[in-house]
């Protein structure tokens, strides 16, 4: 006879983790051939990286962007199942 195996799963609940920072950063992906790169860094408001992207389109002309937002979250185990 074979023997058997039985696993039980935990569900887990995420949420904002209210001690990280959200962060906000935008990358210039204009370009022909190759991606122009510039970058804004990280800021703490989505504000400031609207405003490098603005100057970053008067200087360069450049009008297609990959922003993100990061932030932390917490994993608190939950119920089995």
């Amino acid at each position: 006879m074979g023997t058997t195996k039985t696993f039980r799963f935990r569900n887990y609940d995420i949420h904002p983790d209210p001690a990280g920072e959200t962060t906000y950063a935008a990358e210039c992906v204009s370009g022909d051939e190759a991606d122009c790169g510039a970058q804004s860094g990280d800021e703490d408001e989505p504000t400031k990286v609207d405003t490098w992207i603005a100057k970053h389109v008067r200087d360069t002309g450049h009008q297609r962007f990959r922003r993100t937002v990061a932030d932390y979250a917490t994993a608190e185990p939950g119920a089995w199942q």
